[in-house]
């Protein structure tokens, strides 16, 4: 039977007052009639009617069912049950669905059934490079249609050139200038060139140049990293006269860093769905304003590929796909079209359990930097490459700040400094000048809680590796002996 986390249960809740109020009522006082099979869990809730709520959760996708009148799904009823369930999971102890959970699930099994024929159909369309079935058969209202586009793209495509033509003396102009004139500069020098580009149409330009501004505060090595980020632009910039001479996966890419988005309908109808077994390897969630967005990290367990889904709720509604941290699903990814696809839309996602050990397929520092630089000479404008670390061991510099240790020659008893080569576990000592050393890109707590998930043994992190330092978002502790990570 499937165990369920803390983490996984609140993945699924993504509204914060539900959150709030499930937290509430999983209170084991609050149930009755509670049980749980491999599928699914119910129970009943007390309301404030006579009659208690009938809550139950469907386990296989997850989805969820309650007698209540809200239209919130999950409602504070489901949430509270599933909190409940990875909470004290014994105290779902009956076996036997209840005839109104049973009658549920049976429909959703048969709408289910109804649902892969016309998948089919879409898939094989998706595969053979088809376009989808137009359900419009007015075939000249559909050529106007067509036309109008066109013309749109062409003028904006227009406006995009001579946007770019002043973003390019604008830089030359600020390299001339020398990179302290910036120092000088108010807010508006940047705000405004920013300003420009959005009514060129150009925003990912604009998001460039608004960054640039913060990145003067951003420690002592801001030079260099301006200087970098200004080259990236410049290339970028020199590109756009040329975006019809490019192959058809540089222009797509050239297209999205200027800002240009591909609505996932268009990708999913256009590329090939990869179909895998995917891990959902780690899963954050910021807050703007009242727009959630979720970026969760997948691998393919047979192709080894990487995959990032990113979607927005707004107003605390659920997300598209209920992807949930260590969950197991089967079925097919479409990639966004681009020099480096990492990006991806869910297709139909069935979940088939979760996962506690380490993901295979991990590497070591050295081979991390050779595939950041095969990648950067890929797509020149890669922010972070996802990155499964195997052997590294936490550790707090005499400065403060944290790193990865990864020992060259094997593995050193903290008492006796003997060496033990392929042997995680014995503790590491740390010999400077023995060792490789990542630097971790994380706040005071997570780099103690990674120590303290290590013990001092090696760890499988998974995170995102900048160019200079590694963004850790999720670990296991190593499932079996590490020899050698390095190399």
């Amino acid at each position: 039977m499937t165990s369920w986390t803390e983490a996984q249960a609140r993945a699924l809740i993504t509204d914060p007052g539900t959150l709030k109020r499930g937290q509430e009522l999983a209170a084991p006082a609050k149930w009755s009639n509670l049980g749980q099979t491999d599928t699914a869990a119910w129970g009943e809730c007390k309301g404030s009617g006579s009659t208690p709520y009938q809550t139950g959760i469907d386990l296989q996708e997850p989805a969820f069912k309650c007698s209540c009148p809200s239209r919130v799904f999950p409602c504070k009823h489901g949430a509270g049950l599933l909190l409940l369930l990875a909470r004290q999971p014994q105290l779902l102890s009956s076996p036997t669905p209840p005839p109104w959970l049973q009658e549920w699930l049976a429909k959703r099994q048969q709408t289910a059934g109804k649902q892969p024929a016309q998948r089919t159909i879409q898939q094989d369309a998706h595969l053979s490079g088809l376009p989808a079935p137009v359900e419009n058969n007015d075939s000249g209202a559909a050529s106007e249609a067509e036309l109008a586009r066109q013309k749109r793209e062409a003028q904006r495509l227009v406006r995009m050139q001579r946007g770019a033509e002043e973003l390019e003396t604008w830089l030359l102009d600020l390299i001339r200038a020398g990179l302290a004139a910036t120092e000088s500069q108010p807010p508006s020098f940047w705000e405004n060139q920013a300003a420009r580009l959005v009514d060129n149409q150009l925003p990912g330009l604009a998001a460039n140049i608004r960054e640039l501004a913060a990145l003067r505060h951003q420690g002592t090595d801001w030079p260099e990293r301006m200087l970098a980020r200004l080259g990236e632009l410049y290339l970028l910039v020199r590109t756009v006269p040329r975006l019809e001479q490019l192959p058809a996966a540089t222009r797509q890419e050239i297209l999205q860093q200027l800002g240009v988005s591909v609505k996932k309908e268009e990708v999913v109808a256009t590329q090939p769905g990869v179909a895998d077994t995917w891990w959902a390897l780690s899963q954050t969630t910021t807050e703007e304003d009242r727009l959630t967005v979720r970026r969760s990290w997948l691998q393919g367990q047979e192709t080894g590929r990487f995959a990032l889904v990113v979607e927005f709720s707004f107003g605390g509604q659920a997300f598209a796909t209920p992807l949930m941290p260590a969950g197991c699903y089967t079925g097919s990814l479409s990639f966004y079209p681009g020099l480096l696809p990492l990006r991806a839309v869910p297709g139909e996602l069935a979940f088939t359990g979760t996962y506690s050990l380490a993901p295979l397929g991990s590497t070591g520092p050295a081979q991390l930097l050779n595939d950041y630089a095969t990648a950067l000479a890929q797509q020149p404008w890669l922010r972070e490459l996802p990155v499964l670390l195997a052997g590294g061991v936490p550790h707090q510099t005499a400065s403060g700040d944290w790193v990865l240790h990864f020992p060259t020659h094997g593995y050193v008893t903290a008492d006796t400094s003997t060496t033990l080569p392929g042997n995680p576990a014995t503790p590491i000592e740390h010999q400077p000048d023995r060792e490789v050393a990542l630097p971790l890109r994380c706040d005071e707590l997570t780099g103690w809680e990674l120590r303290a998930l290590s013990g001092g043994y090696p760890l499988t992190v998974f995170g995102e590796w900048t160019g200079a330092a590694l963004r850790p978002l999720t670990c296991w502790p190593a499932p079996s002996p590490v020899s050698n990570p390095a190399c």
